[in-house]
């Protein structure tokens, strides 16, 4: 299997906002040190949610200091981005990491974010379309190319630079539903799945996503599957929970309210916030261990944890990761 951290910086009222982006940093760091595969940042804007608001400067950062760790956006909201800008930003990335990055790409669900930047959240379906086709020519385009969309348009342009990898860094789709997964077999994307939801759930949208495969002849690779898991460490099952468990579900609450419309108009959301028990690894080794056997058993062998809630404490958080690097990597990474 594969690990990495699915990394976000909070701000809980007291803390210092440059306080918590640098512990992103330090557990990102640690992330490589410990023989985690990959760091996905995410992109958050005008909340105390996330104050990750510009997640390829996080990455880049980050790749400064790591030499080996593959760096993703979980996600980069393509709506809220001019595309040929993106475009550019996450080629030069790729060139400065070295070839590690992921763009991990989606649609936008937070009513707020599209508000504060003026754009129609019922807009975001038709603005992620139109966008990804132009990063793609964008990193494909030989000669000047001039569009005309809807939402963006551009006069002989001919973004530079190019993205190391060839012929552009692996894409992944934050998805469930049909059309979405329809999407990511089409063009040979990876899929990113949520956290915070039961396994049995987690198990339906694998059966669709195969099902989608199935209808495109193609062969289901286990491999182009992330899925996110909160994950909190303990000594044991109790001591996780009397430490990880407050903050999460602290967590998924702000998730839930920042991600509302007056009108009640935004997508709903998947978490649950009344099953975190099953839904989460906040637990000790052993449990962490069985329900990872249980995620392989449906086909993924890629997750990525999300530590770093708000309310939790740097220390435990860095611990966390410590004792997963121990007590269970090396029994799931080698079998």
């Amino acid at each position: 299997m594969q690990f990495g951290i699915f990394q976000s910086a909070q701000w809980p009222q007291g803390s210092a906002q440059h306080v918590r982006l640098h512990n992103a940093v330090e557990q990102s760091v640690l992330a490589e040190v410990l023989g985690f595969d990959s760091v996905f940042m995410t992109e958050h804007h005008f909340s105390r949610h996330g104050i990750v608001s510009d997640n390829i400067a996080m990455l880049a950062y980050i790749a400064a200091k790591t030499s080996r760790i593959r760096l993703g956006t979980a996600v980069s909201v393509l709506p809220l981005h001019d595309p040929v800008r993106l475009a550019e930003s996450i080629a030069l990335t790729d060139i400065l990491s070295g070839g590690r990055l992921d763009f991990g790409i989606g649609r936008g669900y937070q009513w707020g974010e599209f508000n504060g930047f003026g754009i129609d959240l019922e807009d975001r379906a038709a603005m992620f379309d139109e966008s990804i086709g132009i990063i793609l020519q964008s990193w494909s385009a030989e000669n000047p190319f001039t569009h005309t969309g809807k939402y963006w348009q551009y006069r002989d342009a001919l973004p530079q630079p190019r993205p190391l990898q060839d012929p552009h860094p692996p894409i992944w789709m934050a998805t469930t539903s049909e059309d979405g997964l329809e999407q990511c077999v089409k063009n040979d994307w990876g899929v990113m799945l949520p956290q915070a939801v039961s396994l049995k759930l987690v198990a339906n949208w694998v059966a669709s996503y195969k099902s989608v495969i199935d209808r495109h002849e193609k062969t289901f690779d286990p491999r182009k599957l992330i899925l996110a898991r909160g994950l909190h460490l303990g000594s044991s099952d109790a001591v996780a929970w009397s430490e990880g468990s407050g903050p999460y579900l602290e967590f998924l609450e702000l998730a839930q309210s920042v991600a509302k419309a007056p009108n009640s108009s935004a997508p709903a959301m998947s978490f649950d916030a009344t099953g975190i028990a099953g839904n989460t690894m906040i637990c000790g080794p052993a449990r962490c261990i069985e329900q990872l056997e249980m995620i392989r058993e449906l086909g993924i062998e890629y997750v990525i944890f999300f530590s770093n809630t708000g309310g939790l404490d740097h220390r435990l958080v860095m611990e966390s990761l410590e004792r997963f690097s121990t007590d269970v990597m090396p029994k799931m990474k080698h079998t």
